[in-house]
């Protein structure tokens, strides 16, 4: 699976686009290259004021450009984000056929998770993709979607009819609880394998609600 960050944007809200004149490309570029070390450096909140003078133009140069953030956030991270989506979904793919086993499958799922939040953890960029003003990077929160509803599926997590709406819900769900400050390292693990119990269970009713990781999880969580 390939996802095109830019190429697919929603109809009325394409990413912006490098300007053809030879100055206004220059200015482009240098907002661009100044936007990725400021938020490097200071967070994806660094003030745009900031952006527009590392890079040696006005505010207005900038807003003409961008005219939100969010439309800058794309610019820069577009690319990158597309190729780590990418990444998540070929390891998704991978694990669907490692095995059929019903347990191997939850340790699957349990798995590409913990990847995905550390991804999610370390890489601002990524978590844009759920921002709901990013319709730019909407591909990549769809290819996302539809690969975490596939584990899910091969789980035997019984989904909805609009199974992908739920999916992209469920990822929601993560991404909140892995940038939430109001849970520190161990209770956020905790409240993820809650997650995945509570899909368990709806899954596999008979069995009741439980993943093995999840008791050795919560003492860590006493711990901490």
């Amino acid at each position: 699976m390939t996802v095109d960050a830019r190429g697919r944007a929603e109809p009325g809200e394409a990413a912006p686009r490098r300007p053809r004149r030879l100055d206004a490309a220059r200015n482009y570029d240098a907002l661009v290259a100044a936007a990725r070390e400021e938020f490097q450096e200071n967070g994806t909140g660094a003030p745009l004021k900031a952006v527009a003078r590392r890079a040696g133009v006005g505010i207005a140069t900038l807003y003409r450009n961008f005219p939100t953030r969010t439309a800058l956030l794309e610019a820069v991270y577009a690319d990158d984000v597309a190729d780590t989506v990418d990444a998540l979904c070929r390891t998704a793919g991978t694990a669907q056929s490692a095995g059929t086993d019903a347990e191997q499958a939850w340790r699957t799922l349990a798995d590409w998770l913990d990847r995905f939040t550390r991804t999610v953890a370390e890489d601002a960029a990524l978590r844009e993709v759920f921002s709901p003003e990013a319709l730019c990077l909407s591909p990549c929160r769809e290819a996302l979607s539809e690969a975490v509803t596939e584990l899910l599926a091969h789980a035997g997590t019984a989904l909805p009819a609009r199974r992908g709406a739920e999916a992209e819900v469920f990822l929601r769900a993560v991404v909140s609880l892995v940038v939430s400050p109001f849970l520190t390292g161990g209770q956020r693990e905790h409240a993820l394998s809650l997650l995945l119990d509570g899909l368990r269970h709806r899954g596999e009713p008979d069995r009741g609600a439980g993943l093995p990781p999840t008791e050795e999880r919560h003492e860590r969580t006493e711990r901490t």
